[in-house]
């Protein structure tokens, strides 16, 4: 008989499917959960993606129950609405807290730390060592070589610094490894960790959750603006073109809109765009969308993460822009593209990746980074086909992810990992 564990997942910036955002580290505590064992996830009250104070009281956490699975809501101060040096302080105070915090629950058999948020994850690695626990350090982001790479910041500028410094002290204190990046094992061995345990677990999907029902139709009145507009695309024969993620530096949203513009120059008035979502980047989206008077093209609020199956059900491709950053050689892993395959859309991808599921499933086209001409041509390729043929390019990037990213299946892959 397996031993039951006691799991604990720290994870500051993860988001429920009541918020919007990211939520791995949630699905695979529930999934954890759901095999027996005792698992808390450990995120703050302050909604990341939303820029939303979810505990509106004075308790410093509050529990939630979601089945068998216990989500800690650690309350962080300062709020921040920008990345700026608020979050940064916002990361020291979920850390601080947490050491805190921890202190008063029972021991955990594993703690596994979720990387980016660097600060939670070195009071994570200091949690383990206090109680003897299996550390386990997920890496789903390259902080800071994002952002060198990306040339955002010079090198030795104090933030990158600092994060270099963390980075480094948290690799050489681990040995088992998980990433959702299919060659961060290369990334390792270029920054001299040796002797290591590693894991390529991606991003799951529950295809429970795009199997549409009476829980997704109670938030049709949350999102009814949004489907009212989709469904008067269809009336009028206009391929509605959707985008649900986050609208800043990663995510080049700027050349989405630019395609609207190329479109619009060409006479092209069949196809409609929608980006739902918020960022730093939204402003300036807007604005170029006011100024260039591009009327296909709507921006939404973010919406929570349960009702995007529901909104994509009404879409007919879904887009998706990256920069050209060398450091997607250790490969990507996109959520808003798993949505787009499990929803069975054809899909317009602008980017240059190691790990390209968008020409591995054929379930859509792929163009080069940071051109709006050429996403304006996809655009107009997808919209010219058959209906069978646009269907069929949907269908292959559904079937792919129900084979390779079913999330009950990684997660028992996962569990194998912890338990070996």
């Amino acid at each position: 008989m397996k031993k039951t564990l006691n799991i604990w997942i720290v994870s500051q910036f993860v988001s429920t499917p009541d918020l919007p955002g990211q939520q791995r580290a949630y699905q695979y505590a529930k999934a954890f959960s759901l095999e027996g064992h005792r698992v808390t996830l450990w995120r703050s009250s302050f909604s990341h993606w939303g820029r939303k104070e979810t505990l509106n009281d004075e308790r410093p956490f509050a529990i939630n129950t979601d089945g068998s699975l216990n989500i800690m809501n650690i309350k962080t101060r300062p709020l921040y609405y920008r990345n700026d040096h608020r979050r940064l302080l916002n990361m020291l105070s979920f850390a601080y807290e947490l050491l805190k915090i921890s202190k008063t629950f029972p021991a955990p058999d594993v703690v596994i730390a979720t990387y980016p948020s660097p600060f939670a994850a070195f009071a994570a690695n200091k949690i383990a060592a206090r109680h003897n626990a299996k550390y386990i350090l997920e890496i789903g982001d390259l902080w800071p070589q994002v952002w060198i790479e990306r040339k955002a910041f010079p090198r030795y500028h104090p933030f990158i610094v600092l994060l270099s410094a963390l980075e480094k002290y948290l690799y050489k204190r681990t040995s088992i490894f998980v990433s959702s990046l299919p060659y961060v094992n290369e990334y390792l061995k270029e920054k001299g960790v040796a002797g290591h345990k590693f894991a390529w677990v991606p991003n799951g999907i529950d295809l429970d959750d795009f199997k549409l029902n009476g829980a997704h139709e109670a938030l049709r009145e949350d999102v009814g603006d949004i489907l009212y507009a989709m469904h008067e695309d269809r009336q009028k024969n206009v391929m509605s073109v959707i985008y649900v993620g986050g609208i800043g530096v990663g995510n080049r949203v700027d050349c989405i809109v630019q395609a609207a513009g190329i479109l619009k120059d060409k006479g092209e008035d069949k196809i409609s765009f929608h980006i739902i979502g918020d960022g730093h980047s939204k402003k300036d989206i807007m604005r170029y969308v006011s100024d260039n008077n591009l009327d296909a093209v709507k921006v939404w609020p973010p919406v929570v993460r349960k009702a995007v199956p529901l909104i994509l059900k009404h879409a007919d491709a879904g887009i998706l822009c990256l920069h050209n950053n060398p450091v997607y050689r250790y490969g990507v892993n996109l959520n808003k593209l798993y949505d787009y395959m499990a929803s069975g859309l054809p899909v317009v991808f602008s980017a240059e990746v190691r790990n390209n599921l968008v020409e591995h499933y054929r379930t859509g086209i792929t163009v080069p980074p940071s051109d709006p001409g050429a996403i304006a041509a996809a655009l107009q390729r997808i919209k010219a086909m058959a209906p069978d043929e646009r269907s069929l390019m949907g269908k292959r990037g559904h079937q792919g992810i129900a084979e390779d990213y079913d999330v009950q299946k990684l997660s028992k892959r996962y569990l194998e990992f912890i338990e070996s």
